[in-house]
């Protein structure tokens, strides 16, 4: 997967962290994953969206850990539970 952003913002009282991304094989699609943090920065849900739809997509362990990765990079607090 090719990352292309990341940001953090709060709704209604809720930490959001949107990335921005391609998967390889879909050059010429946007997807953004959503993961939702909760009060001590742990990921409470994952979602991943397409043109503003839920994917309803069950991301794998290595793509967590590829997008933990890349918003600690980012200075993004984020921590996952084990």
């Amino acid at each position: 997967m090719i990352i292309d952003y990341c940001e953090q913002e709060i709704v209604e009282e809720k930490m959001l962290v949107h990335i921005g991304f391609q998967f390889e094989d879909e050059p010429d699609s946007l997807y953004v994953a959503e993961l939702s943090l909760d009060n001590d920065g742990y990921v409470s849900a994952w979602t991943l969206f397409f043109n503003g739809f839920d994917c309803k997509y069950t991301f794998r362990q290595e793509e967590k850990e590829h997008f933990i990765h890349y918003a600690q990079e980012q200075g993004i607090s984020i921590r996952q539970k084990a």
